[in-house]
């Protein structure tokens, strides 16, 4: 029986196959997100405009198509704030909820640098990692916890 359908399934034209597969398999949105790290152990926090409820949080998006994570979160750090960082490892893969799975990067960044603030952000800063502002994302309040000694 397993040879039938493995005979069957390499009879449909590739194009069907992979329209099949699309439409059998679960969906759900990839991003990345980043502890940036300055050499005195602050880390880069965000107020995002477009969160209401938990406006600070740590900088990160979704990925384009074709994107690998870590090329994501330098391109959304660069986007969101002109700053360059440079990754030093993965830190976790966490589902956020069904439909959205984020890798969270542990990387190195510059505290001189002068923020150039896109319009999705209101505010940067460097905190101490038990200082976070009030309205911190309680997610990402939970992954800067898991930094400290």
């Amino acid at each position: 029986m397993r040879t039938f359908f493995g005979k069957l399934y390499r009879l449909i034209p590739r194009h069907l196959t992979r329209t099949l597969l699309w439409a059998v398999n679960a969906k759900f949105n990839f991003g990345a997100v980043g502890l940036f790290l300055t050499d005195d152990k602050r880390i880069l926090v965000l107020s995002h405009v477009y969160r209401h409820k938990y406006p600070w949080g740590l900088p990160g998006g979704y990925l384009n198509r074709g994107e690998t994570p870590e090329a994501g979160i330098l391109r959304e750090l660069r986007e969101e704030t002109g700053l360059v960082a440079e990754l030093t490892c993965i830190f976790a893969v966490e589902d956020v909820d069904a439909y959205q799975r984020e890798v969270v990067f542990l990387g190195r960044i510059n505290a001189g640098q002068a923020p150039q603030l896109n319009h999705e952000i209101f505010e940067a800063a460097f905190v101490p990692l038990d200082q976070l502002p009030p309205g911190m994302l309680p997610r990402h309040a939970a992954l800067i916890a898991r930094l400290k000694p």
